[in-house]
């Protein structure tokens, strides 16, 4: 065999080996499974881990008052003022498009308070409900014979209810006022003379809620008797309000915000003066609120606010009309005064 014959085999040869190791190494690396990999973790899609937070349900709302039967008026207001009358909202910015945001209750305006009347009912006191100016009934006959007063809308009440409400708590008749956001400046003007006003806005906190930042969470700075037992408390739109005193029952958390100034800090939504507390929200009273948290142990201590205390001694002087208005002729017959006697004849008057 020649020398140029046994070089080609020898490099054939070469070849070919070096294609079979290139295989079987192939076949090897084909054969061999993939490592173990991490699953992917898509907890983050399950609709039960990412609702929201919220506080737990509490228990039924309780008395602790063993006081005789009261009677107590509750004004509820017109079918759109405040969250016991009807369906209030919050205005919302977004972007350039606001919006609203709904923080009432549903059922009509007596149902907003059932849990609060239903409680005093069941512990032996009169409710009586005032309708309002339009009712035919006037607020000072039923504040005469009445021990505690009730408003969820204070700006609902006429110029002279206000007023008779007003001699009421003077003269030491419990009186409750929950004021919701917009009612500013008729709780400034209602609760002056006893140093209480309202701030414009709401409050709401990102961070301190129950599922929403309009459901604010607020706690009593120190434990009052409106407070005892309470830890923390919902409020659905809650508003501003203060007293001269600086008496604070209930405050937000330092993370809430004023929506008029968007400054955080901690504000009071709730003061007590003497005889008049008044609560910067009305839905904690509604059914579908009254037990988040602690509120229906809030809704408890001020059904035992209400009829504690001495009854007051008021007096609306001459009756009044609907409204507090003087009745048609102010108490003097159809027709004017009457007309005075006519003089005694003479004696020498001939017939």
């Amino acid at each position: 065999m020649s020398v140029n014959l046994r070089t080609a085999i020898g490099a054939f040869a070469l070849i070919f080996l070096a294609v079979v190791g290139v295989a079987a190494a192939g076949g090897v690396l084909l054969d061999t499974a993939p490592p173990d990999t991490e699953p992917v973790t898509d907890d983050h899609w399950r609709l039960d881990s990412v609702e929201p937070e919220t506080v737990s349900e509490g228990g039924d709302i309780e008395m602790e008052s063993g006081e005789p039967s009261n009677t107590v008026v509750v004004h509820l207001g017109s079918s759109t003022t405040g969250a016991g009358g009807g369906l209030p909202v919050l205005p919302i910015e977004d972007g350039n498009a606001p919006t609203e945001a709904d923080i009432g209750t549903l059922g009509g305006a007596r149902r907003g308070v059932t849990p609060l009347t239903s409680t005093l009912i069941e512990n032996g006191h009169e409710v009586r409900f005032y309708g309002g100016i339009r009712s035919g009934e006037r607020l000072q006959s039923l504040l005469a014979d009445a021990d505690a007063f009730v408003t969820t809308a204070p700006g609902a009440l006429s110029g002279p209810d206000a007023d008779a409400v007003n001699s009421f708590v003077e003269a030491g008749g419990r009186t409750l006022v929950a004021s919701d956001p917009g009612n500013a400046g008729a709780l400034t003007d209602f609760g002056s003379p006893f140093g209480v006003y309202g701030d414009a806005g709401y409050v709401y906190d990102m961070e301190h809620n129950d599922a929403g930042y309009l459901s604010v969470l607020v706690q009593p700075p120190e434990s009052t008797p409106l407070t005892e037992g309470v830890e923390q408390v919902v409020l659905r739109g809650a508003a501003s309000v203060g007293s001269a005193d600086d008496s604070a029952t209930l405050t937000t958390a330092e993370t809430s915000r004023l929506s008029t100034t968007r400054e955080s800090g901690s504000y009071t939504v709730a003061v007590r003066s003497e005889s008049l507390a008044v609560v910067g929200d009305s839905s904690f009273f509604a059914p579908e609120n009254a037990r988040r948290a602690d509120n229906g142990v809030f809704i408890g201590n001020l059904a035992d606010f209400l009829v504690s205390g001495d009854a007051p001694d008021v007096s609306f002087g001459p009756p009044t009309g609907p409204g507090g208005g003087t009745p048609p002729g102010g108490g003097m017959p159809p027709g004017g005064p009457t007309p005075p006697e006519p003089p005694e004849p003479p004696e020498n008057a001939t017939a």
